[in-house]
């Protein structure tokens, strides 16, 4: 007997998914118009049978990724979308974008994305079409290639105690900024280009490492204490003081058990949030609250994974503008190699020499906490100080 076909094989393992008692992803599918022929395929073979494909679509570079099938035989073309600031979505906004899947697509899409949300498999002889569609719902295509990528953040003050500064709002600045949105349809760059806006030091937006730019929130000094409130609570067994003092990261918190007060030295202070975490809201952030500026994170590159750097200490979301039109600038103007990403390029460059050709100067210390550590990316002495390391053990060992 010959082989069978993969396609009837794969049928059989998803009739199998519809019976049960659990939900059926299957039965959803067969509600749309998604080919499951090419499903069926890659179930049985144990491998996607999509392969890299190709489109054109009027005067669109990017946001959108086609595929097709390893045989050719059917073809996707996916549109990467804007989404909302913090990925709240108003129920009229979202009605809009699953009627424009249902006119224009198979009637999927991918809500919550990092990239942003997706309409899966537009169909490619009404793309441009799509495209103004798009517009004139309040939104566009982009997000992929090398282009500016989804400019995330955090939910910030819509929902979280935490926030320092209006992560929303300065997402909707950048967006809108007039570089930035010359930068957003076209593929200048050498690569991808990431921004993220995390409202607290908690950093749940991944800025610290995954952007080339990051707006993390933070203040100066100590935490703020409200002693009375802070020993109700050890009073009723929520909060260990000796506890909250030993966590601390820097041994920033001593705990008076005469005076029955916790003191927190703001020269030790990290921003690790730990206590605060633990004792919100006896103990909150302090007043003085600013924006900490950090260059270069990344996870996938030349150079491998890279900490973002520490650039500056800014009070508002706008004054950081600069330091990303000026940077961006200097990584496409300086002959870089394609597939080098902002880090690569500073690294190459040497950080020093980097902030000369921005004519800036880091300002503050917005390395003062664990996860914003300047040492991630090591500055021009220290690279030379551990590349003379290494060809001494070279030469002693003659490898």
């Amino acid at each position: 007997m010959g082989e069978r076909d993969p396609v009837d094989v794969g049928m059989e393992i998803l009739r199998y998914y519809e019976e049960g008692p659990w939900p059926s992803h299957v039965k959803e599918l067969k509600k749309t118009r998604y080919p499951m022929e090419a499903y069926a395929m890659g179930m049985a073979q144990r491998k996607t049978a999509w392969a890299a494909g190709s489109a054109k679509i009027r005067y669109v570079y990017t946001g959108f990724i086609s595929r097709r099938t390893r045989d050719g035989k059917i073809t996707e073309l996916h549109f990467r979308v804007w989404q909302p600031s913090g990925q709240i979505y108003t129920t009229d906004f979202l009605r809009k974008i699953l009627d424009f899947a249902d006119k224009y697509g198979l009637g999927l899409i991918e809500i919550a994305g990092q990239q942003g949300q997706m309409i899966i498999s537009v169909r490619n002889e009404v793309a441009d079409e799509a495209v103004d569609a798009l517009r004139a719902i309040g939104t566009d295509i982009g997000a992929t290639g090398d282009t500016i990528r989804e400019l995330a953040t955090c939910v910030g003050p819509a929902l979280c105690e935490f926030a320092l500064y209006d992560t929303l709002a300065a997402r909707d600045y950048y967006l809108t900024h007039p570089k930035i949105y010359e930068w957003m349809s076209n593929q200048l760059f050498p690569f991808k280009f990431k921004m993220k806006f995390s409202g607290c030091p908690f950093d749940c937006t991944r800025a610290s490492h995954r952007s080339d730019f990051g707006l993390v929130g933070i203040w100066e000094g100590a935490p703020e204490v409200d002693h009375e409130a802070l020993n109700e609570k050890i009073g009723k067994g929520e909060v260990d003081p000796r506890e909250l003092a030993g966590s601390c990261p820097s041994g920033a918190i001593t705990w008076d058990e005469k005076e029955r007060r916790l003191n927190i030295d703001g020269a030790k202070c990290k921003k690790s949030m730990e206590c605060i975490r633990k004792a919100f809201p006896a103990i909150k952030p302090g007043r003085n609250r600013k924006i900490a500026v950090l260059v270069g994170g990344k996870v996938k590159g030349r150079f491998g994974p890279m900490m973002a750097k520490p650039l500056a200490i800014v009070n508002t979301y706008e004054e950081a503008a600069d330091f990303v039109v000026k940077t961006v600038e200097a990584w496409m103007e300086g002959n870089t190699p394609h597939k080098d990403r902002i880090a690569d390029f500073i690294f190459r460059t040497g950080f020093t020499k980097y902030l000369e050709m921005l004519n800036v100067r880091p300002q503050g210390k917005p390395a003062n906490h664990p996860r914003l550590v300047a040492g991630a990316v090591l500055d021009d002495e220290e690279r030379r100080l551990y590349g003379d390391w290494a060809r001494k053990i070279v030469e002693q060992y003659g490898l």
